[in-house]
Order: structure tokens, then C-alpha cells, then sequence
């Protein structure tokens, strides 16, 4: 496995949150239309990949192309999270994937599921709060160094799930302990981060985590 974060570059918003500097070991794909936004900082990505009806141009790239067509089963930035996870990546950071067309962004929140399901970690970028999810396991800010809350930031707890037990949240100004959520209960929405160590666990289930930054 790597010791990496594969980078994942749609064709959705861009918001100053972007990371465009990365370190030795990470994999950076651009995901069809992505790859105009990585071109416009200089970024040479490790892979491209897509049908291409979103992107500029197309030409002489000297990128590692895959190509799929447009009528296909699965979405581009779907296909990109098989290709880090082949290439052994258990952390990915997703740009460029919400903003635009709804049924995008609801797509890749919906991979998000799929990344974790496989035993891997998963931030979605939107406007000012990344999103991420957690199944039967616990999330501790510490472990994530990139996201950086600040004291009086919500912070959002929402099953995914059709139920989620046990769900346990330390340190954050709405506490809870054993709690049952399920997806069809508005229950979790802005919490807050009040400055402390904090943690969000799930005994059985999955659990939507939005971090406004």
C-alpha cells in the first residue's frame, strides 16, 4: 500500500481550498475536464482519464491516457478511484467533484460510500467544507492533518446508511453516546467544533462527516 494521498481532479468548482503543491509518493489524476484546471498551475498529472467531452483540448498531452466512452456504466471520477485503488492508495483527496450539475455532486458523495466500503478514506471538496465518511470504524481530527477546523465550525454527523449504531461523539459541543441515526432522521446537522481533540465513531453503519473549514 502507499504511504501516499492519490489526488483526484474533476471538471466541477474549484474553491481556494485546492491543493495544488504535493509531495513524493502521491498519484495525481485528472479526471476528464480536471486536466484544464491542472495545466492552468503547471501540474503535470501521473494519469488521465475520461470520455473527454468535458476537457479543452487533447492533443499531445504526454500524459498516460486511458480513454472510455461516453455511454458507459460508471462516471470518470468513479473509474480514477479504481485506478489510485489498484495502484494501492488508501487515502483520496477529491477536487473539482461537487459544484454545477446536482447529480454530480450527489454522485460522488455517493463514492465516497464506495471508497469506504473498500477499506479506504475518502474528502470531498465543495465550497468552504470537505465531506468524508466513516463505516463501523472512528474518525480523530489528529489523524487527519489536512483539515483544519476552526473554533465555532460546524461540523455535521449524518448517517448514510439505512441505520447507524452506536454512534458515539466526544469532544465537540453536542455530545453523544451509543446513539441510533438513520438515514431518513434529520438528526446531526451543525454541530460545532469548539477548539478540542474529538471523535466520531459507529459501532455498525456509515456516517456522512461535512467539515465547514
Amino acid at each position: 500500500m502507499s504511504e501516499g494521498i492519490c489526488y483526484l481532479y474533476g471538471a466541477g468548482t474549484y474553491y481556494p481550498d485546492t491543493v495544488t503543491s504535493h509531495n513524493t509518493g502521491d498519484m495525481i489524476i485528472a479526471v476528464d475536464g480536471g486536466y484544464d484546471f491542472l495545466c492552468s498551475h503547471g501540474i503535470k498529472p501521473d494519469l488521465l482519464l475520461g470520455d473527454f467531452d468535458s476537457i479543452s483540448s487533447l492533443s499531445d498531452t504526454g500524459v498516460k491516457t486511458l480513454t472510455f466512452p461516453t455511454h458507459k456504466d460508471y462516471t470518470d471520477m468513479y473509474l480514477a478511484a479504481d485506478e489510485g485503488m489498484k495502484s494501492g492508495y488508501d487515502t483520496f483527496v477529491i477536487y473539482g467533484g461537487c459544484g454545477g450539475r446536482i447529480d454530480h455532486t450527489l454522485s460522488n458523495i455517493q463514492l465516497l460510500s464506495y471508497i469506504t466500503d473498500n477499506g479506504k478514506r475518502a474528502y470531498l471538496y465543495a465550497d468552504h467544507y470537505v465531506v468524508t465518511m466513516i463505516k463501523n470504524d472512528t474518525f480523530n481530527i489528529n489523524d487527519v492533518p489536512f483539515i483544519k477546523p476552526e473554533k465555532g465550525n460546524y461540523i455535521s454527523v449524518l448517517s448514510h446508511s439505512n441505520e447507524s449504531l452506536g454512534v458515539t461523539i466526544s469532544g465537540l459541543k453536542y455530545e453523544t453516546d451509543n446513539i441510533r441515526m438513520t438515514n431518513s432522521m434529520v438528526l446531526g446537522t451543525s454541530n460545532e467544533y469548539i477548539g478540542k481533540d474529538f471523535q466520531i465513531s459507529v459501532s455498525l453503519g456509515t456516517l456522512i462527516i461535512a467539515f465547514q473549514l
